[in-house]
């Protein structure tokens, strides 16, 4: 057992103490630590929620919109981005472009998050060279939590300051609390479709097409209206493309980097994937693609251990 003077928590073997530390609700409300979620700045939406039974309230709205049977209903959008990037990448086969999948794949799952819940893609797979914007913009951002986690006082003084001014004094830091470039033109696309969905639902607008998570969360009875506001749903919206895309992101550039580098692992993969793709042009779904057990595997193998190491506080 470790002490972290830092953040003022101690770190455990997890093997020993996991099921006293992290137990259902029956036998402790336990509170997520407000340390570890104050570098992020306002706590209104589910991730940074320190209360348990309103983090249970909140992660509970959203919770069904990411069952396993609504995103198989919604996998033909998911399809079409992947499809995107494959094309993307056969204009690029023999030309000798060299392509950073660190860059690559935050644009193919920002426009599928974005698409999957908005109903709509942000537009990153049409952008030249796979511009990097959003994937540097969290970068910054998760640099910038690490400050003030620690000094959260100067968070809350900067959010006071005139833009210009923050700029010139933490011009890295800045993009956590400050709504600029990038991190500003996705939050006025989120806030922008919560706006759209609260109209359509005042003059009794249908969706056309696909329902967004805002028609769920406006309509969801169990949330009070304070729960409501455009503001805390753009900013829970904000957090699902920012949590959804770069997880996802670094997760498959992790398996890419170890198919290239291990082609032992590579074949084997290819030769199991060849029965459930026996052509170029397959595309089996994701309930034919699940039987697989080495793809199977290596999925879960990689998302056990490949992300980012961090600490569960509690």
């Amino acid at each position: 057992m470790i002490y972290l003077r830092s953040s003022r928590a101690w770190k455990t073997n997890p093997s020993r103490y996991y099921d006293e530390l992290y137990v259902g609700p029956s036998t402790r409300r336990t509170l997520k630590y407000e340390w570890a979620v104050r570098g992020f700045g306002p706590t209104n939406y589910a991730f940074a929620t320190i209360s348990h039974e309103l983090h249970r309230t909140r992660r509970g709205a959203i919770a069904p919109f990411f069952s396993k049977t609504l995103v198989q209903q919604l996998e033909p959008s998911v399809v079409i981005m992947i499809q995107k990037l494959v094309n993307r990448l056969e204009k690029l086969k023999g030309t000798g472009t060299v392509v950073n999948l660190i860059e690559m794949y935050p644009c193919l799952t920002s426009d599928i998050i974005c698409q999957y819940a908005f109903a709509s893609p942000y537009g990153y797979l049409d952008m030249p060279e796979f511009a990097p914007l959003w994937h540097n913009a969290l970068m910054d951002a998760s640099e910038g939590f690490l400050f003030f986690s620690q000094f959260p006082w100067l968070e809350t003084l900067m959010r006071h300051l005139p833009q210009p001014v923050v700029r010139k004094l933490v011009p890295n830091l800045s993009s956590l609390f400050l709504m600029t470039g990038e991190m500003l033109r996705v939050f006025q696309m989120v806030r922008e479709k919560v706006d759209q969905v609260q109209a359509d639902l005042a003059n009794d607008k249908k969706p056309d097409g696909q329902r967004t998570i805002f028609h769920d969360l406006f309509t969801n009875d169990s949330l009070i209206p304070e729960e409501k506001t455009a503001e805390r749903l753009a900013a829970e919206g904000f957090s699902v493309v920012a949590a959804g895309s770069q997880t996802v992101a670094h997760t498959l550039a992790v398996i890419s980097y170890h198919l290239i580098a291990n082609s032992d692992i590579l074949k084997k993969l290819q030769d199991e994937l060849a029965g459930a793709m026996p052509t170029d042009d397959s595309a089996p779904k994701w309930s034919r693609l699940e039987q697989l057990p080495y793809m199977v595997g290596i999925l879960c193998s990689v998302t056990r251990g490949g992300f980012l190491s961090v600490l569960m506080f509690r």
